[in-house]
C-alpha cells in the first residue's frame, strides 16, 4: 500500500517542476520519488514522453536505483521517440567506464535494447570494452549484448569481429561468463543460416566440467566438430 501513492496520476507540468528542483538531499530521496511516480504513470499508460530531457538529465546522478529507473524510461520510449532516444547516447557511453560494475552492466545491457540507428553506432566501442571488462558480471552482460546487436545488425556485428570475442569468451574462468557466451552463440546460430557454431572436442570437454546442467542442455544443439 506504501507505494500506491506513486500509480496517482501526474501532471506533466508539476512533475517537471519536481524534477529539476534545486532542493537535493544526500540519498537524492525527492528525484527518487519523483522518478517512481513518472514509471508508475508510464506503466498505467500516460503518456510522459514530454519529460524526456529532464528524466534523461537524471543520467548525471551517481546512484544506481536512478539510473535503472532513466533507463526502464530510455528502453520504454526510445522506438516511439527516437530523436530523444539519440540524446541518452552520451550517457551510455559515460556509464559503461562508471567504477561501478552494475552500472557499467546497466548500461551496455540497456543499449542493447535500443535499435535507434546513434545508439548502435555507439554501441561497438562500450561493448568491446564490456567485454573485455574484468569484472565477470559485466562480461557476461555483454556477452548477451552480442546476440542483441547480431539480430540488429549480423554484418556489423561480424565485421566488429563480435562474433569471434564470443567464442573466445568460451575459455574464460568465470563459469556465468561462458554459460552466457554459450547461449548467445546459440542464439546466433539458431537465427541465422549463415551462422553455425562448431567447436573442438577439448572445448567442448572443458565447458562440460565449468557449466550447470541447465546449460549443458543448451549444448544439445549445437554441433561438435572433433579435432
Amino acid at each position: 500500500m506504501s507505494d500506491a501513492k506513486y500509480f496517482q496520476r501526474g501532471k506533466i507540468q508539476e512533475l517537471r517542476s519536481e524534477l529539476v528542483s534545486d532542493k537535493r538531499d544526500s540519498k537524492y530521496a525527492k528525484k527518487k520519488a519523483v522518478l517512481k511516480r513518472i514509471v508508475a504513470n508510464m506503466t498505467m499508460g500516460n503518456d510522459m514522453s514530454p519529460l524526456f530531457p529532464d528524466v534523461i538529465a537524471c543520467l548525471s546522478i551517481p546512484n544506481l536505483e536512478v539510473k535503472k529507473m532513466v533507463y526502464l524510461y530510455v528502453t520504454n520510449y526510445c522506438r516511439s521517440k527516437p530523436e530523444m532516444a539519440r540524446m541518452a547516447a552520451p550517457y551510455f557511453e559515460k556509464d559503461v567506464n562508471d567504477a561501478n560494475p552494475l552500472i557499467r552492466a546497466l548500461a551496455i545491457r540497456s543499449m542493447g535494447y535500443i535499435h535507434i540507428d546513434r545508439v548502435v553506432d555507439g554501441f561497438c566501442d562500450p561493448l568491446r570494452h564490456c567485454l573485455r571488462d574484468p569484472d565477470p558480471y559485466v562480461r557476461k552482460t555483454a556477452a548477451v549484448g552480442v546476440a542483441k546487436l547480431f539480430m540488429h545488425d549480423p554484418s556489423l556485428a561480424e565485421s566488429e569481429g563480435f562474433l569471434e570475442i564470443l567464442r573466445n569468451m568460451l575459455g574464460d574462468s568465470n563459469p556465468a561468463v561462458v554459460s552466457n557466451a554459450v547461449a548467445a552463440l546459440v542464439e546466433i546460430s539458431e537465427r541465422s543460416p549463415n551462422y553455425q557454431l562448431e567447436m573442438s572436442m577439448s572445448t567442448a570437454n572443458r565447458l562440460a566440467n565449468v557449466l550447470n546442467d541447465r546449460v549443458l542442455l543448451q549444448l544439445t544443439s549445437l554441433e561438435v566438430l572433433c579435432i
